[in-house]
């Protein structure tokens, strides 16, 4: 397919799927970047929706991920080895718990992610994760390297761009506020939950990402 035929395929597309009201599903969403995405926003919303029902008290965490300046952007597997990764680590630091005979709450992962293009014209992604709070309740310290959520994510995104984990650090961005708790027993469970449907309704918006049969721009953890 040429580039004026895909171009043309991307524009139909996005406004067939286009979403210019300031609520989804009775959540208010944030439209300050233009119009957002419908399937996207479904998908979020399922996605979270799923999470809960695994997990009634439910840790989402907000982060970005960056390429390194040499990397191939062309690599659009490295978001997936990032989760396998994370997975990975998730389901190893339970295994040692129940190893050492401890009770283990299962983390219940699932995750919301979108690759956008940034204005120097490279890929990077946004990242929602959700964890069972029973199980992890806090990112911990930024500045670790083992032994908390922020660093099994650095970790991750090392493993993924197979690079070592001193050069990845500062690939790895947690914006102002990026930790959520949501219960769906506490009397504040709807502020909690618009507060973060608003704060992902962003990953929707249809400016800045790549439409196409060989550049996927969001995903969701698998039903």
């Amino acid at each position: 397919m040429n580039n004026s035929s895909s171009t043309t395929q991307n524009v139909t597309t996005s406004m067939a799927d286009c979403w210019i009201y300031h609520q989804f599903a009775g959540l208010f969403v944030n439209q300050n970047h233009g119009p957002l995405r419908t399937s996207y926003l479904d998908s979020i919303h399922q996605t979270i929706g799923l999470a809960l029902a695994d997990s009634p008290r439910t840790f989402a965490v907000r982060f970005d991920l960056h390429l390194p300046v040499d990397f191939d952007v062309n690599d659009t597997g490295v978001i997936g080895r990032f989760f396998a990764s994370l997975k990975a680590q998730l389901d190893a630091a339970d295994l040692q718990k129940l190893n050492e005979g401890k009770r283990v709450h299962p983390h219940n992962l699932r995750y919301i992610w979108v690759r956008e293009i940034g204005s120097t014209g490279r890929p990077h992604y946004h990242v929602l994760l959700l964890l069972n709070h029973d199980r992890y309740r806090t990112l911990g310290s930024f500045e670790n390297d083992e032994g908390n959520m922020s660093a099994r994510i650095k970790k991750a995104w090392a493993s993924a761009l197979a690079y070592p984990l001193e050069q990845v650090a500062r690939l790895v961005h947690f914006p102002e506020h990026p930790e959520y708790r949501l219960d769906t027993k506490s009397e504040y469970f709807k502020e909690q939950l618009q507060a973060l449907f608003y704060r992902v309704s962003y990953f929707a918006k249809l400016k800045s990402k790549v439409i196409g049969p060989k550049q996927r721009s969001f995903g969701t953890s698998r039903n």
